[in-house]
Order: structure tokens, then C-alpha cells, then sequence
């Protein structure tokens, strides 16, 4: 279940990034709430699975950012 919510949170940010990037442009609630679900994913993959998975998910949501700009 751990996983899975990591995952879902991590898709949810990207959908908000490009919701804001695309739809909504400038600093608005997408782009807060797209940072603040990336930053629980990582949060959470570092509290409940460790060390190596949660730099894991930090790098994954770092190109996704990199991406995504």
C-alpha cells in the first residue's frame, strides 16, 4: 500500500505541474499542490521504506521536474 501511494502521489504532482504549466500559468494552487505532493512522496518513501528507495524517489521526481520545464 506504501508503494502505491508514492506512486499515486507522484502522478498527482505531475498532473498538477502540467495542469499549471499548460492550463494555469504563473504561481497558483496546481503548481503549490504539485510541490507539496512530490515532496510527500519523497517524505514517504524515505519514513517507510528507507534510505535507498527514497533517493531513488527524489531522483524520479527530480527529472520529472526537469522534465516537464
Amino acid at each position: 500500500m506504501t508503494v502505491l501511494g508514492i506512486v499515486l502521489l507522484v502522478l498527482a504532482g505531475v498532473l498538477l505541474f502540467l495542469l499549471e504549466f499548460l492550463v494555469v500559468p504563473g504561481v497558483t494552487i496546481a503548481g503549490i499542490g504539485g510541490l507539496l505532493f512530490f515532496a510527500g512522496a519523497v517524505y514517504l518513501a524515505f519514513e517507510n521504506l528507507g534510505t535507498t528507495e527514497g533517493i531513488i524517489v527524489l531522483a524520479v521526481v527530480v527529472v520529472t521536474i526537469i522534465f516537464a520545464l
